[in-house]
């Protein structure tokens, strides 16, 4: 039997899957924790918009640091002994915060802060977590977070996870709180869409027609949403797919998300991604969402932007997480008090390589958005 899922729900269903159906709508399959039974729920209402198929030129690469890596775990602290990876970053104040994932002993993520004037060299590093795991939706770690500052206070999405259902956490301080390290002040304001599984989300710094914006990724494909406010309940409603994963065997056709929080520019919304192709390779690539529709994609990079290739991406040692992998969840620009970025702006990239260490990579606007979109 199915039912309109947005209609009827019971606190006893927990959310396990969601498949596309014949009528161009998703059914949520769901594990009723009363019978111990699977119920099928139909007619999700989210539209789905198909970007145009023209083919785009490519984009430019990044480079790398030649300081990389610039962040490694720290053997004396227990709690960030293994890895450390996927970091958000902030440009507040003359310096660039990053807010990084850290895996220790107890396998379970937890937040840390690193500080640089520079933007590439991290000369404060705190002894412990910003913030860690506070009930049993994140038992397993809070990790790839992202940071937006909007209206005067920071952001952060972040993946809560329990062991078996990722799903995207929200939370909020003041820039104020953030600058003076009141880590008690962080305000959690629950889960987006509970039960459905999720990642990859990032809220954008400006509003649209009175609407907070946000992408996230319910396997396999980018999408976009919009609530009153980011703190608030997110509808169930109106969700859309601005990016869709490529057919084939291409770097991008497994999967796709988002990576940095949405960068502003003339020419739109940079975004720099991620791609994982049927080989569980993770690439980074590009995108370009209209300055005043972000649902309405302007460019998508047909190439990859920067792959594994060095020992530190590659992994597969004694010392290394997970092979294969660059993944970015935060940028800011080389001139951090600039808020619209022109050709010439140089953005630095901030990476987990095989989910193991933190690295460094640059390019300017203008290699990354190729003349022509530009134009």
């Amino acid at each position: 039997m199915k039912r309109n899922l947005f209609n009827q729900t019971s606190p006893l269903q927990h959310y396990t899957a969601m498949l596309p159906n014949a009528h161009s709508q998703f059914d949520f399959y769901t594990s009723n924790l009363e019978t111990n039974r699977a119920e099928c729920f139909w007619d999700v209402p989210f539209p789905v918009i198909v970007p145009s198929p023209k083919k785009h030129p490519p984009a430019g690469v990044l480079t790398r640091f030649p300081g990389n890596p610039v962040l490694t775990p720290i053997k004396e602290h227990p709690w960030e002994s293994k890895f450390v990876l996927n970091a958000a970053t902030i440009a507040l104040a003359g310096r660039v915060f990053m807010v990084y994932r850290a895996y220790g002993e107890d396998e379970i993520s937890r937040l840390g802060l690193a500080v640089s004037k520079d933007g590439f060299k991290f000369t404060e590093r705190l002894e412990k977590p910003i913030f860690e795991p506070d009930d049993r939706n994140e038992s397993m770690g809070c990790e790839d977070p992202r940071l937006t500052l909007l209206g005067g206070y920071i952001y952060m999405t972040y993946t809560a996870w329990d062991g078996e259902l990722p799903q995207i956490g929200l939370a909020s301080i003041s820039a104020k709180d953030f600058l003076d390290y009141r880590w008690s002040s962080w305000q959690r304001h629950g889960l987006f869409l509970p039960g459905v599984p999720n990642k990859d989300a990032a809220l954008f710094p400006e509003e649209f027609n009175g609407k907070v914006a946000m992408l996230h990724r319910i396997e396999p494909h980018i999408w976009i949403t919009y609530s009153s406010r980011p703190d608030s309940h997110w509808p169930t409603t109106g969700h859309q797919i601005i990016a869709k994963t490529t057919n084939g065997m291409l770097w991008d056709s497994k999967k796709i998300g988002a990576g940095a929080q949405p960068i502003k520019t003339k020419y739109g919304w940079l975004l720099v991604t991620h791609g994982v192709d049927h080989s569980q390779v993770y690439r980074l690539g590009v995108m370009l969402l209209d300055i005043n529709d972000p649902s309405r994609l302007i460019y998508r990079s047909p190439n990859f932007i920067l792959e594994p290739i060095t020992k530190y991406e590659l992994g597969g040692d004694d010392d290394s997480w997970v092979p294969n992998v660059v993944f970015t969840c935060g940028a800011v620009p080389r001139e951090q008090d600039k808020e619209t970025l022109d050709a010439d702006d140089e953005l630095i990239v901030y990476y987990g390589a095989a989910d193991s260490v933190i690295n460094i990579a640059t390019a300017t606007v203008g290699e990354l958005i190729p003349e022509p979109i530009r134009a």
